[in-house]
């Protein structure tokens, strides 16, 4: 393999398949694994495992039309699947996965804000198109949920991820919503379950309630001044508003490498699976490469 050898791919099976293992031994994992299952008619040749491996798998050698990789596994991976169904059966089995795809997307949130150690966070959001802008009238598929939004490049009609992440890069928050909406309103659930420093740009500027109500929950929000303004700070914030960077960096990665904005999408469903799994496949990469021999933090009680 090139973009993925064969201990990473076992690696990533093991991880995978011990989150769905301990998933079961809960009453909602129950219900949602029992729901995984055809109510009749054949049975899916592929174990939900098996569909959430393939599927991240497929990020990590940039193929991100689900055809095209249906195409390769099954010419090339077949020793690894022996399993694997037609490309019609596997779309119905990755559209199927969604609820488990998210359910581990929380998970690892949940496990990188448990190894966050000094309480600073960034906070960003980015454009996700679903169109060219030329197509913006004729495009259905996020008709009524989708919106045109403005960034510093330019307009763009879809999505915006909003997401905080420690100084080490990982994301511990993240938050979807239309491409509308103002990155400030997203300031307190990105924020939710967390304590400490928040640095963002000037689209965090917060009404003085807003931000009141932060602080006396320990949230610090530290926003940087638009051009008009006038504002004192310390040394150390100078330090932390420079180092913003962090998280735009997090999606420079994630949209040059992992796909993260997907022109391809015939439903909703089929949108959302393919962001949650270019998230997974950036947040499970450093796992990939320390090889652990275990799923880290199921001990700790961090199942959702």
């Amino acid at each position: 393999m090139s973009a993925m050898n064969e201990t990473m791919l076992v690696t990533l099976y093991c991880i995978i398949d011990d989150f769905i293992n301990a998933l079961a031994k809960t009453v909602d994992g129950r219900k949602m694994l029992d729901s995984w299952k055809a109510k009749r008619g054949p049975q899916r040749q592929l174990s939900i495992s098996e569909v959430l491996t393939l599927n991240i798998m497929r990020f990590y050698f940039h193929i991100f039309d689900l055809k095209a990789f249906a195409s390769l596994a099954e010419n090339t991976y077949k020793a690894y699947f022996p399993r694997l169904p037609n490309y019609e059966n596997f779309l119905k089995a990755a559209n199927r996965s969604f609820p488990s795809t998210v359910l581990l997307l929380q998970y690892f949130l949940l496990l990188n804000r448990r190894m966050s150690r000094d309480g600073i966070f960034f906070l960003d959001s980015t454009a996700l198109s679903v169109c060219a802008n030329w197509n913006i009238p004729t495009h259905r598929v996020t008709k009524g949920y989708a919106s045109r939004g403005k960034t510093s490049k330019g307009w763009f009609f879809g999505f915006k991820l909003h997401g905080a992440c420690d100084a080490e890069g990982n994301p511990v928050s993240l938050r979807f919503s239309t491409g509308s909406e103002h990155d400030s309103r997203q300031t307190e659930p990105l924020a939710d379950g967390l304590t400490g420093i928040f640095v963002g740009d000037a689209g965090y500027l917060l009404r003085q309630e807003v931000f009141m109500r932060l602080f006396e929950k320990h949230k610090r929000i530290l926003s940087a001044a638009r051009k008009n303004m006038k504002r004192l700070m310390t040394e150390e914030q100078g330090h932390l508003l420079r180092k913003r960077s962090i998280i735009e960096t997090v999606w420079g990665v994630l949209k040059e490498r992992h796909g993260l904005v997907f022109h391809l999408a015939r439903n909703m469903i089929g949108l959302f699976r393919h962001y949650c799994y270019s998230l997974l496949s950036k947040m499970m990469q450093p796992f990939l490469h320390s090889c652990p021999l275990r799923l880290p933090g199921l001990s700790l009680g961090l199942l959702p």
